[in-house]
């Protein structure tokens, strides 16, 4: 009996990890994405004392400040998550339409859900100023896309290079300030 692990077992690859994932419903890519939602959201509320900038309070009024904006910053993360996937996956969609999809919108939202939660998790490294950090979360975005219409939508890999450029186009046009171009 062997222990040995193979190689394509070890590492998968991006086509073997979204072909797993589309045999999940839509349910529970929503789920993971909105849970990303949250931890992000905490995360841009501690951010202010991870890096010394805290307001000058004391006591449990700080306490009161810290489980307030909390609460309230969740609240606002989880409907701008709600308004992103949407906006972006009506974006991606409609540049579906030119290469004749005939798969529903869940499979344009699963693509967007897998192509947006890295960026929303680590997007606190671009309010931090890292280098390049915009750019390479823009290609990642369109690398994530690629992949998502190429499995989820079946489709040819030029077009699914033309869907994943074309909504990567549209969000760093909006996101151009954040993404540093």
């Amino acid at each position: 009996m062997s222990t040995e692990i193979s190689p394509e077992s070890a590492f998968p690859g991006p086509r073997r990890v979204f072909q797993k994932l589309n045999e999940k419903p839509l349910r529970d890519d929503l789920i993971f994405y909105f849970a990303i939602v949250a931890v992000a959201s905490v995360l841009f509320m501690m951010l202010p004392l991870l890096t010394g900038e805290t307001a000058e309070i004391d006591g449990l009024h700080l306490i009161w400040f810290l489980v307030a904006g909390t609460l309230i910053v969740l609240v606002q993360g989880l409907i701008t998550g709600a308004v992103a996937l949407l906006a972006v996956s009506l974006v991606e969609h409609f540049f579906l339409l030119f290469v004749d999809v005939h798969r529903e919108f869940e499979q344009t939202m699963k693509s967007t859900v897998y192509a947006l939660s890295p960026l929303i998790l680590f997007s606190w490294a671009v309010l931090l100023k890292i280098p390049f950090a915009g750019l390479l979360f823009l290609a990642w975005f369109c690398l994530s896309t690629f992949f998502g219409v190429r499995i989820f939508h079946e489709k040819s890999k030029d077009r699914a290079v033309f869907v994943a450029l074309a909504t990567g186009v549209v969000l760093a046009f909006y996101l151009h300030r954040a993404v540093g171009i």
